[in-house]
């Protein structure tokens, strides 16, 4: 059984529990309500959303809810064919009382036999002599701050791509229009001037980043140079698609703080229960205020300090923080995606219950996580579909994209320019071999018209269209006269 920390809503509240009393009519009695049963096991259970609520005025079954109550209705149903108001009775439990859980579950004439609510399953409790059922649900501490939207800066654009990333196409764009260039020129020619490298150079920069950003042909015309030119533009495309993605999710969605994690908190009021803060500080290094908590009324007044500005921050039970979240006015608080201190919610027995009824809750429970069924209840009374809960999501959460992750384009364009190296070398070979072929005229008309365009960029002469745009023809392919 794994053995985890407690929740403080547990210890400042109180607990739901079983109980049974036998009176001297031998009638079972519940320590906390009027109910009556000869047979029924009492679930007592305390006012604390969402993962329990009750009134106590009233233990009407319409009167209990939550993600607890309803948990156990499916188990108790599904694992041992338990009827509500027949086998068991639920019980609101006053949250003022000041009782513990081992008062009311271990002693000889305790009156629970066991409880749920926001129960956590803990060593402390196990060692005092608590069974405990298997989990029913995982939970953690929550970060709640204050939902203050704040505008983005002008270098919102930038922020798609990671340095690195923007440093790799900014070299791309340097060094792939070199590499172009000659394997263009190259192909039609042994030797280039120093000069007309520098046209061509300046001219096959400039194409190259029309490639990239507007996705335009480069206006080569050598085989090696076009092997090059279609895998630049694959990638660009790749690339283009990507930081138009991502730069929307930037730009529509809204930055809510500069808080995006525990340790942005340093430094700020922070407050906290008293059983957390030595952990906090300890682990987070994060020094908080104590938050007193007896009551869930309570518990919305030190939510408040933190929609008012009082305080900007405040950790409790992730499945509380979320409900607070999620109905808050205005959705005027955010809960952070970061959750801290995992630990599991569980059903406790006294350890006198018979263990067939433990087992068999266990078994229950393993088959209602397994098909779903928890998680569907949990997703209901934790609001999941809540506004004020997608508004959590901001700009800054968004992950850039990095060069780790795209770095394959650049492998893709180095086997490009190895390809396109290799076809100029056999292009050149294959020349000086074509005499003795009897293709000298045929290659000589050839290497005329292919090359027409070369020499164009070799000198830097970046005019493509002839005549007029309603005639787009290429300058390689339009009959020079």
């Amino acid at each position: 059984m794994k053995l985890i920390h407690l929740s403080i809503v547990t210890i400042a509240l109180g607990v739901a529990v079983w109980g049974q009393e036998t009176t001297a009519n031998g009638n079972l009695t519940a320590a906390a309500g009027n109910v009556t049963s000869s047979t029924a096991f009492i679930v007592c259970t305390i006012p604390l959303e969402p993962m329990a609520q009750c009134s106590l005025n009233s233990n009407a079954s319409s009167s209990f809810s939550g993600l607890s109550i309803a948990t156990f209705r499916e188990a108790a149903k599904e694992g041992l064919g338990w009827v509500e108001g027949v086998d068991y009775k639920f019980v609101c439990v006053d949250t003022d009382t000041p009782t513990t859980l081992e008062e009311k579950i271990l002693p000889a004439d305790g009156v629970c036999d066991a409880f749920i609510a926001s129960t956590t399953i803990s060593s402390e409790r196990t060692a005092a002599g608590v069974v405990w059922a298997y989990p029913y649900w995982s939970g953690s501490i929550g970060i709640i701050t204050k939902s203050s939207p704040k505008s983005t800066d002008g270098w919102a654009w930038t922020k798609p791509f990671t340095w690195k990333l923007w440093l790799a196409i900014g070299l791309t764009v340097i060094i792939l229009p070199i590499i172009v260039y000659y394997l263009e020129v190259l192909s039609i020619k042994r030797r280039v001037s120093f000069r007309d490298s520098m046209k061509g150079y300046a001219e096959a920069t400039w194409r190259t980043l029309w490639v990239m950003i507007q996705g335009e042909t480069m206006g080569v015309s050598m085989m090696g140079a076009r092997i090059v030119v279609i895998v630049l533009s694959f990638v660009a495309l790749i690339l283009s698609a990507s930081y138009t993605a991502n730069l929307a999710a930037f730009l529509t969605l809204k930055s809510f703080s500069n808080v995006n994690s525990i340790y942005d908190l340093q430094g700020l009021a922070v407050s906290t229960v008293e059983v957390y803060q030595d952990r906090i500080l300890s682990r987070y290094g994060l020094k908080t205020v104590e938050a007193v908590i007896a009551s869930g009324e309570d518990i919305k007044d030190e939510a408040a300090l933190v929609a008012q500005g009082v305080l900007a921050g405040f950790l409790i039970d992730a499945e509380v923080a979320q409900y607070l979240v999620a109905t808050w006015p205005d959705c005027a608080l955010t809960l952070l995606s970061q959750s801290i201190e995992p630990y599991d919610y569980g059903l406790a027995f006294n350890p006198r219950t018979d263990g067939d009824i433990v087992d068999a809750f266990s078994l229950s429970i393993i088959r209602l996580l397994e098909d779903g069924t928890i998680a569907e209840i949990g997703s209901t009374y934790l609001l999941d579909d809540s506004p004020c809960l997608k508004q959590g999501i901001n700009s800054d959460e968004i992950g850039q994209i990095t060069f780790m992750q795209v770095y394959g384009l650049w492998v893709l364009i180095a086997a490009g320019v190895v390809l396109g190296l290799f076809v100029v070398l056999a292009l050149r070979l294959y020349k000086t071999r074509k005499d003795g072929w009897g293709l000298a005229g045929n290659m000589r008309q050839l290497q005329r018209i292919e090359s027409e365009k070369a020499h164009n960029f070799e000198k830097g002469d970046s005019r493509e269209i002839c005549r007029s745009d309603l005639l787009r023809s290429e300058s390689h392919l339009h009959d020079h006269t």
